[in-house]
This record gives C-alpha cells, structure tokens and sequence, in this order.
C-alpha cells in the first residue's frame, strides 16, 4: 500500500517520531501491509501483538498505525538486528511475518552512501512486494499483560507495584526509598541474605541416595539450572531471557530452610515452602520481588515459569544421563519419567539432543589430538 505526503497517518506517525526517516516509513509500510493482510484494524486493546526485531525509528511506524505500545504490553521486542516486523492476533495466533527486502532497490550517492531523500521516495512509492517478503504464520503468543497489585511505599506513601517493593527493617519501601535508605543498615540485612542463601551450597539434593550413585547440592544444580534456562529462554521466540534466568536462580531458594525434599520424602513430609520462600527472601532488600518470582515459579503458568520449569527438570535428565553414560542402571527408568514432566517444546528438543549425546562427546572426540599429538 503506497503512501502519499499528505496522507494523515504519515502526518501523525511523523508527529508521533518527531521526524520523517527511512526507518519511520519502513515501520509505516509495514504496519499497514500487516493489517492489510489479516484484514484487520489498528489495536484497541491487546487484540493485536506486534512483534519487533530491532529497535531503529521503524518501531514507532509499528507503534502508531498498529496501536500496539510498550504501555498496553502488546509490543513484543526481540534484540536480533533485523527489519522483520510480525502481526498476529489473539486468541487464534494468526499472523503476518514481514521481512523487509527494500535494500536492494536503496538509492545510493556516487561515494557509497545512502541518498536518504531519494530512498524516502522509494518508500512511499515502491510496492509492498519490492519492500517485503510477506508469509502468514501461527505465533504462540503470550498471555495479556499482568497487572500487580499497587501498594503504598511505607517510607514516602507513594504507590508502587508490589513485586518492586524492597523490605528493609520490617518496612516495605519503593525502589527510590531504598536508595536513599541507611546504608549500613541495608547492607546488614543483605549480609543475612547472602549467608542464608550460602547454605544452598551445603543443603544435598537428596534423591541421589536412591539412584544409589552421585552427589550434588541444591546451589549446584541451581547454577546449571540456570544456565539451561538461559539457552531456553534464547532459543524461545517472545521468552524474557532475564526472567527465565531469575527464576532458576531463586526457584529452589526455601530449601535454605526445608532442605531438599525427595519424591520419596514427601509422600510422608509436609514442607511449608510457601513461608520457607517468604522467611528467606525476607532479609533481601528484593524480599518481596523474590517472593514474587517464586510465586510465578510455583503456578508454571507463564511462558518463562514453563521453561524456567524445564530448566530444573533438564539439569537432573543431563545429571541422570551422565550416570546412565557410566553403567548407572538405574538411571534410564528416571530419564523416561523425567522426559514425561517437560512442558515446552524447546525443553523437550533438548531433551532429546541430551539423549542421544555421549556425556564426554564434548571433549572426548579430540582425544587422539589431547592425548597423542597435545594439540
């Protein structure tokens, strides 16, 4: 769909931006092939996700003609470099993915440089099949915005979203309190936090003992965890790779207090690990953002929650592989169910890569270079 100048959408993206750029009209031409395509109109609500792959002047195009925004939470950033814009709708996932080829027909000045009017012009004027590849897609979108309770910082009686409460003296304070708090006060209590969250390192993962082979800590098994989730996360469209990898940190924090309880071991003891989680995080200036992300942890009913899920169940299935790889015999009768308790895709291809990977493959198929040659 061609532009015009004086067309009053151009008019106000432009206001919108501040300016009128490549990049704008990119965004521009995007936004209404998208909608064109799904037949659609600019977002009222969360009906309409957006999803961006870069962070240039053509997400404000995306923004103003598609009415998906940052502030509504359905505008989806993906920090991957690229001129691909998505439109998909809820609840179905129905969607348009537009890759913007327009490079190829760029103007350029006789030392190489982008004759930007010129390529202005292009933009307004070119086909939308010479500026985008267009391909219509199912998109697992993610559920609508959360909305957190507001609460009242005791310190300056401000409102503040409750999982950016910070807890110092018993005093539930905002994020701009906290700065301005004691300093040695709040270091103190942080001091508490860090040596409670040091017993991780000396609480066992029990359910070795009826494997009959191996050892690991919870904060061992937290640290692969975590790093899982990473991987996970990234290999995740729509994942938010710093919540997926919080989760895992803290996902087994209670045990600081309950110990590690086995299948075996809870069939007879009951562990409050609802109040172990709170009584934990409660020494940490983020008590209650680490409440809340054990909370998250425990429902698994996000996206991140799912992986951050998977991550924990896929340390033990690469911890049980490498006991099978060894002659635990054991070991395979756990890896079946383990499998069986993964909840996204992403978990359950690694699953099976882990599966059919030697444990040493990683540095034991250089051995005639390490062993014979030392290269």
């Amino acid at each position: 769909m061609k532009l015009e100048m004086e067309d009053p959408r151009l008019k106000g993206a432009v206001d919108f931006h501040g300016h009128l750029c490549p990049g704008l009209l990119i965004g521009c031409r995007a936004a209404l092939l998208g909608l064109e395509r799904l037949g659609g109109q600019r977002a009222e609500d969360e009906e309409l996700v957006a999803i961006i792959e870069n962070d240039s002047c053509s997400a404000d195009g995306i923004q103003y003609l598609t009415g998906c925004t940052f502030g509504k939470g359905n505008l989806i950033f993906r920090d991957w470099g690229k001129q691909v814009f998505t439109l998909a709708y809820r609840p179905d996932g129905r969607g348009v993915r537009l890759v913007f080829i327009g490079d190829r027909i760029k103007p350029v000045q006789a030392d190489g440089r982008t004759d930007r009017e010129a390529f202005k012009k292009v933009l307004l004027e070119a086909p939308d099949q010479d500026l985008f590849q267009a391909t219509e897609v199912k998109v697992e979108l993610p559920p609508l915005a959360r909305i957190f309770p507001t609460a009242a910082c005791e310190e300056c009686g401000e409102g503040v979203m409750e999982p950016r409460l910070s807890r110092v003296r018993g005093k539930k304070i905002c994020p701009a309190c906290l700065l301005k708090a004691d300093p040695p006060v709040v270091m103190d209590q942080t001091a508490d936090f860090l040596f409670e969250a040091g017993m991780l390192k000396k609480t066992p993962r029990t359910g070795y003992q009826f494997l009959g082979d191996g050892a690991e800590n919870v904060a061992e098994h937290s640290f692969r965890t975590a790093v899982i989730g990473f991987v996970l996360a990234r290999l995740t469209p729509g994942a938010d790779k710093n919540k997926v990898v919080n989760l895992c940190l803290f996902h087994d924090l209670a045990e600081a207090r309950t110990g590690d309880q086995n299948y075996v071991n809870k069939q007879y003891v009951i562990a409050d690990e609802v109040r172990a989680g709170q009584d934990a995080a409660a020494n940490a200036p983020c008590g209650p953002e680490i409440e809340a992300l054990l909370a998250e942890f425990r429902e698994v009913q996000t996206l991140e929650a799912r992986l951050a899920y998977d991550a924990d169940q896929l340390d033990l299935i690469v911890e049980l592989k490498e006991k099978q790889d060894l002659g635990n015999r054991y070991a395979a009768e756990w890896l079946k169910y383990a499998e069986k308790r993964l909840k996204t895709s992403a978990g359950q291809d690694l699953c099976r890569a882990v599966l059919r990977t030697d444990w040493t493959r990683w540095w034991f198929k250089r051995k005639e270079r390490l062993w014979v040659r030392n290269d």
